[in-house]
């Protein structure tokens, strides 16, 4: 206990603050991969701050009437996540199937909304419109630091991959020697991180992933 002299006398102060709380980030989404590819990108404008991979699988893309509830579920989660620690921010990773622009701002606005009214903290929505690997696809120079034998093709370079139709499926069938696996997704992420430990220039076009990171800039 501080003890304060006040007049002459002395009187109790209010002690020494408790410890300060570790600050916390924490990533959800549907697969495993897509976390951890977001871990790597979380990490490179956050890197002072720990990074928590939700283990349950958080589906918000197809959710409709169901969203509001499947956020209620996702907030119970992420408390008991950063249990014990400040809660800086939430990154949501959202499956969305093929549409057209108009249902991804609808898509994009409406799971925002909800985010910024269930929690205090900032917030961040990976949308990928199509799949993880059109945001991959920004970084050709990644996939060759993974295997030397990984040259992604030259009309996939400078192109907008937002409109790429199943890039896994494209991945997959380049002749490459072992060939893509979705479980290398997160590799390649981390590959497109430059010695300084920030993301290196994209040399193509995503929509939903300069959204993703001018949320993450904002921050």
């Amino acid at each position: 206990m501080v003890r304060e002299h006040v007049g002459g006398r002395a009187v109790k102060g209010k002690g020494k603050a408790g410890p300060k709380k570790d600050s916390v980030i924490v990533v959800a989404g549907e697969g495993d991969f897509d976390r951890k590819v977001l871990w790597h990108l979380v990490r490179a404008f956050r890197p002072d701050a720990k990074i928590v991979n939700l283990r349950d699988k958080t589906c918000l893309g197809p959710a409709d009437k169901e969203l509001t509830p499947r956020i209620d579920k996702l907030r119970r989660l992420v408390q008991a996540a950063s249990l014990r620690s400040e809660l800086a921010g939430l990154v949501v990773h959202v499956d969305l199937d093929l549409v057209n622009e108009e249902k991804y701002v609808e898509v994009r606005k409406r799971i925002s909304d909800e985010l910024q009214n269930a929690f205090s903290c900032p917030s961040a929505v990976a949308l990928a419109a199509f799949e993880t690997e059109a945001w991959l696809m920004q970084f050709p120079s990644a996939f060759t630091k993974v295997n030397s034998g990984w040259v992604l093709k030259a009309r996939y370079k400078s192109c907008d991959l937002a409109k790429v139709h199943d890039p896994k499926k494209v991945l997959r069938e380049h002749p490459w020697k072992p060939p893509y696996q979705v479980s290398d997704a997160p590799r390649i992420m981390e590959k497109a991180l430059g010695a300084d430990g920030k993301v290196i220039r994209p040399e193509g076009k995503n929509r939903s992933y300069d959204e993703f990171v001018a949320e993450l800039a904002a921050w």
